[in-house]
């Protein structure tokens, strides 16, 4: 909501239309915020529930969502710029089918590298329909006339693949939000600490973490803290190598802050099988960096050169037993570690979301401007 937010303080008009259980008069700020807010926001929400446990099943609901999303799209006040924000695949046909009846600039805002990760992870079990997705999507991205990438090398890929505009408004964090910096561990011991705190999901390879962890037992504790698909596999997984007490359920707000202030590093984690996470920045990372946390790496490309341009701990690689003694051998510094000031300041004033949605705003003005002189 931080770009929503920016963009009505700039007397944007916003509409939206998604999903909900709220009622159709949900506001997303409160009456004493409105009141700093110069532009209009409309939700056009629809009751819709994700039905289906099985693949073919949650296929069907996700699309079938589309037969809602587009009705309310073309009851929803005309704008000058329709904003399709994916990985929600259907919400990308919706916005194609909605940007050729009423004929308006479609902008294809990419938050994940799709359609590579279609390709990659296999979700589409039937080849021909993968296939038809990823040209599909390919299709809709050329016909847009803007697409934002969220890394300059998306962007470049997007740009190769066909995309006529594409421009990078990057993710962040509301680093205002956090109300102080990462309090030092008191008790610091001969035992390294280290945090999993995130979505537990097919994209972290988070089996790896495991198999670390396994041959670490002697000096190193591990937790998981959230959820996810595979919640019930890492489980087992765990139960096998003889680790006890690793999951935590997720937590919120205060909660988060405390299991980071328990930890001596912060794992931030991306399966090294699918190419495409060589361009692709996990979310936590921004918080992590913002809130003061020492970052160990299991990444690679823009991910991995952001943690060493901003000094935000390391990357490591290779093999179970290789990264296992390379944290054996940097326990001390790792405790020790605190970041700098003057790479912190830099680090969030580069990725404020509130600098980022004022880049995203001029951005699309600037589009709508060029959009309009070549029409006259």
């Amino acid at each position: 909501m931080a770009f929503v937010r920016t963009f009505l303080e700039q007397n944007v008009h916003v509409d939206v239309v998604a999903p909900s259980l709220r009622g159709r008069d949900w506001h997303p700020f409160t009456r004493r915020e409105r009141q700093a807010l110069q532009g209009r926001f409309g939700f056009h929400g629809f009751h819709f529930k994700m039905n289906g446990s099985s693949w073919s099943g949650k296929v069907l609901a996700q699309f079938g969502m589309v037969l809602f999303m587009v009705p309310k799209s073309l009851l929803a006040p005309r704008p000058d710029l329709l904003v399709v924000t994916v990985p929600a695949l259907p919400t990308l046909v919706a916005g194609f089918v909605i940007s050729r009846v009423r004929r308006i600039p479609l902008v294809v805002e990419m938050r994940d590298a799709w359609p590579e990760l279609l390709e990659e992870s296999g979700v589409v079990r039937w080849k021909f329909a993968e296939k038809l997705s990823v040209r599909a999507i390919q299709r809709i991205q050329s016909s847009a006339s803007l697409v934002i990438a969220v890394t300059p090398g998306h962007a470049k890929r997007l740009s190769q693949d066909g995309s006529n505009r594409v421009d990078v408004v990057s993710n962040g964090y509301h680093f205002a939000s956090l109300p102080h910096t990462k309090k030092k561990r008191l008790d610091s011991g001969t035992r390294l600490r280290v945090l999993y705190l995130g979505n537990l999901g097919e994209s972290q390879g988070l089996e790896e973490v495991l198999d670390i962890a396994a041959v670490s037992q002697d000096w190193m504790d591990l937790r998981i803290v959230g959820n996810g698909s595979a919640l019930p596999r890492l489980e087992s997984r765990a139960a096998e190598l003889g680790l006890t007490d690793v999951f935590v359920p997720p937590v919120k707000a205060k909660g988060v802050l405390e299991w980071y202030d328990w930890a001596d590093t912060c794992l931030v984690a991306l399966r090294d099988d699918w190419e495409s996470f060589k361009y692709t920045v996990p979310s936590k990372l921004f918080e992590l960096a913002g809130y003061g946390c020492h970052i160990t790496g299991l990444v690679r490309g823009e991910a991995a050169e952001l943690i060493s341009k901003y000094r935000l701990g390391m990357s490591v690689g290779g093999d179970v037993l290789g990264v296992s003694h390379t944290l054996r051998n940097q326990i001390v510094e790792i405790q020790d570690w605190k970041y700098d000031p003057v790479t912190m300041a830099a680090f969030r004033s580069d990725y404020d979301l509130e600098s980022l949605a004022l880049k995203y705003h001029r951005l699309l003005f600037e589009h709508l401007s060029k959009l309009r002189g070549g029409e006259a």
